[in-house]
């Protein structure tokens, strides 16, 4: 995983989150199936640790470059065809 993060929320000071990006989704698939007996631990641990009635949720995002390439079809300013 790369560029973690921990994000504080300022209109709910008590609400935090941890972003990280991987590569590709089959090194996101592969970062979880390799957890070892001591990560698993861990996370149980941390989850031992919340206070809310509500067990924290995990929210799965895509990104997209704003660098890719755009196909005629799929540009913003298009002219209508003649």
């Amino acid at each position: 995983a790369r560029n973690w993060t921990l994000q504080r929320n300022l209109q709910t000071p008590s609400l935090w989150t941890e972003t990280f990006r991987t590569p590709t989704w089959m090194d996101f698939l592969r970062l979880n199936h390799r957890l070892t007996a001591a990560d698993k631990e861990v996370a149980q641990h941390l989850l031992s640790l919340h206070e809310g009635e509500v067990p924290p949720q995990t929210v799965l995002s895509i990104e997209r470059t704003t660098e890719a390439i755009r196909t005629r079809t799929s540009t913003i300013f298009s002219r209508p065809p003649r």
